[in-house]
């Protein structure tokens, strides 16, 4: 796009006024003579503005301007798409294939619906993507053959990403045997390593890598290759290259600022200074994710953007802050076929972490008293499998988990002897005891442990008539989570040996909830309590506690179709 008017004006689309927008439209086409590429272009940026809000064109489309309006409005995705501008890109397109491609020639409707299968890629519509890319597979015949490398190679990225069932491998070498230019041979060559990346082969994506070289006036594809290169050195744990690279990726940014894939970089340099405890620098390209505009920000770099965030918590020790910005990064991320060799380690470092704390927490629990150390895992068992039957939402589940075993933790501070007591409490002893939600409270605040733990913990014996403590609260003051554990952990103190009486069967235990427990909790939770407490009994072991962890840890992160993608890499 070599005229600067038309540009300019392009990427004003969300900012000008319709009456301005209109008047320039009309100036460019009266005072210029434009190339018909360029006059193609005006007229779909001029279609794509009316449509878009609603408006009346400003130049008049004839019949016979179709396949013209189809090829600007190609032209304009496509330069919307190089300048990260994913957004608008991808509503271009689907205007194009919406209701121009029914009309236009076979060869024009083939590429509108190419570029419409990668902007929807991009923005991670996996349904879109994949009805357009069955859509082209079964169209190879009438693919022009200037047109068969883009084909190929787009269909590679698809195929890799969701798991059509075709063969990746196969669409690259076809891809590859239609290039015409060292970029495009470059190009394909970069995706086929990012596809041996994604399967952890990573010394073969070096060796593809090395075939690859630095293109002279192409920074997208000098930027991906570095980049490229950047991630997979970190898998290899070979920071000292992985330094040289990022060094050199830090160059183009700083020489050139606006090609595309840009913000991709930014990613995987801040993984990288996070790495090397250059805890600044990673925030500094955190940032620079954080300041894109919302029209560049697909759910990829959306995703990624709260993955890095969430490896600066767990550098600082914020393990339940950076589990709650990975759970939203793989809800951006769900639309991709398997999760990328980088998210993988983090969650896994991150699982290590939590269950490290949990593991420490709960020796010394078990260290001071054996029976609420076993106390605390059958009441954890109890209240995930409940909160599981009531569909909560994956943090909520996560929270109710942990404040369900750490919710007697602060006993680690009261006498042995009071614990243990096998007669009646005396007030002064009673008093004691009742501090332990307090204690608890505090110890998980030093720990940095989440609010609604912390409430769980501090607020398990509040009672729903307000006789409770510490705080005497009542009715809807306690949280439904609280409440959850409040309840289970009665029905797990009436049904276990305590030293001064002999444990309650199930169904006196229930008989009493039914009668009492109306007090404690709401009677409708109440109710759906004593339902799942008859179908499911709860028998539980110390060693029990890894297990348990692995599996409610990973249920939260059991979404299908998790990976990356880059901008530029369909070119």
């Amino acid at each position: 796009m070599k005229n600067f008017r038309i540009r300019d004006l392009a990427l004003r689309f969300n900012y000008d006024s319709p009456s301005i927008f209109r008047s320039e439209v009309r100036a460019i086409d009266r005072d210029e003579s434009l190339p018909a590429e360029e006059r193609e272009f005006l007229l779909a940026l001029d279609f794509a503005y009316a449509k878009t809000f609603d408006e009346e064109p400003g130049l008049t489309i004839q019949d016979s301007d179709i396949d013209s309006l189809a090829k600007g409005l190609y032209a304009l995705s496509y330069f919307y798409a190089r300048n990260s501008e994913d957004k608008i890109a991808y509503m271009v397109s689907r205007l194009g294939v919406d209701l121009i491609a029914p009309k236009c020639s076979a060869e024009n409707s083939i590429n509108l619906r190419m570029l419409h299968m990668m902007t929807s890629f991009e923005m991670g519509f996996a349904k879109e993507t994949l009805s357009l890319f069955h859509q082209l597979i079964e169209q190879e015949r009438f693919v022009p053959g200037a047109k068969k490398f883009e084909y190929y190679n787009n269909l590679g990225l698809v195929s890799t990403q969701l798991q059509t069932g075709d063969d990746p491998w196969e669409l690259y070498e076809k891809a590859k045997a239609e290039t015409r230019s060292p970029v495009r041979a470059t190009i394909v060559q970069l995706n086929i390593a990012d596809y041996l990346y994604s399967q952890k082969r990573f010394e073969e994506a070096l060796n593809a890598l090395e075939e690859t070289v630095e293109i002279p006036d192409f920074d997208s594809v000098n930027g991906y290759r570095l980049m490229l290169n950047l991630k997979i050195m970190l898998q290899m744990n070979d920071l000292a290259n992985a330094s040289r690279v990022a060094e050199q990726l830090e160059t183009l940014i700083h020489s050139s600022s606006s090609w595309t894939d840009i913000a991709v970089s930014y990613i995987f340099l801040g993984h990288f200074f996070s790495r090397v405890k250059s805890i600044e620098k990673a925030r500094y390209y955190l940032n620079l994710l954080k300041s894109l505009p919302d029209e560049c920000v697909t759910n990829y770099i959306l995703g990624e953007t709260l993955i890095l965030e969430a490896s600066l918590m767990h550098n600082r020790g914020d393990y339940f802050k950076a589990l709650e910005n990975s759970l939203r990064a793989f809800e951006s991320l769900s639309v991709y076929s398997t999760i990328s060799p980088h998210l993988k380690d983090f969650v896994n470092n991150l699982f290590e972490s939590l269950v490290s704390v949990f593991n420490q927490l709960m020796y010394e629990l078990r260290r001071k008293d054996d029976y609420t150390a076993l106390h605390t895992l059958r009441v954890l068992k109890l209240c995930y499998g409940f909160g599981k039957s009531l569909s909560l939402e994956k943090m909520d589940l996560f929270n109710l988990s942990i404040g369900a075993m750490l919710h007697d933790y602060g006993k680690v501070d009261i006498p042995y002897e009071i614990l243990n007591k096998p007669s009646l409490l005396t007030d002064e002893e009673y008093s004691i005891i009742k501090c332990h939600p307090i204690y608890g409270d505090k110890y998980l605040g030093d720990l940095r442990f989440p609010g609604t733990v912390r409430d769980i913990v501090k607020h398990h014996h509040e009672r729903i008539d307000g006789n409770g403590y510490p705080d005497n609260l009542m009715g809807d003051e306690i949280h439904y989570l609280v409440q959850i554990v409040a309840i289970a952990d009665v029905y797990d103190a009436l049904t276990t040996d305590r030293p001064y009486r002999k444990a309650l069967s199930r169904e006196e235990a229930l008989s009493y909830l039914k009668e009492k427990g109306g007090q404690i909790i709401e009677i409708g939770l109440l109710r759906k309590f004593i339902s799942y407490v008859r179908m499911n009994e709860i028998i539980v072991k110390h060693e029990e506690l890894n297990s348990i962890w692995n599996i409610i840890i990973s249920e939260f992160f059991r979404v299908t179709d998790i990976n990356e993608t880059a901008d530029m890499r369909g070119q």
